[in-house]
């Protein structure tokens, strides 16, 4: 995975909540399937028998790792209508994976 932790310089104690922050970042690739029907990218993922390789922090090889990544298989990837909210990034939580006709009930 692609990740980082981040310790925020202006919060003095490393217990305090926003004292730091894990992040990720998602790879993504022109949209097919399903998801091109809503949106121009896709995610790219990482086949099971490759996870070992591609979490391995010893393996820097960055032409043998980019060739790890693939469009996911068609058929893969689903599609549903949500929430506007998932527009703001400030907006967090389960909720956000709601159907959006989920949202009037």
């Amino acid at each position: 995975g692609l990740y980082e932790y981040w310790r925020d310089p202006d919060v003095s104690d490393d217990d305090a909540p926003g004292a730091w922050w894990t992040t990720c970042t998602i790879i993504t690739t022109e949209a097919t399937d399903a998801a091109g029907h809503v949106h121009p990218r896709m995610p790219l993922a990482i086949a099971p028998a490759d996870w070992n390789a591609w979490l391995d922090p010893a393996h820097h090889n960055a032409d043998e790792l980019r060739a790890l990544l693939a469009a996911p298989a068609a058929g893969h990837l689903n599609t549903r209508a949500v929430s506007t909210a998932v527009n703001n990034v400030r907006n967090n939580g389960p909720q956000l994976l709601d159907d959006a006709a989920d949202d009037h009930a």
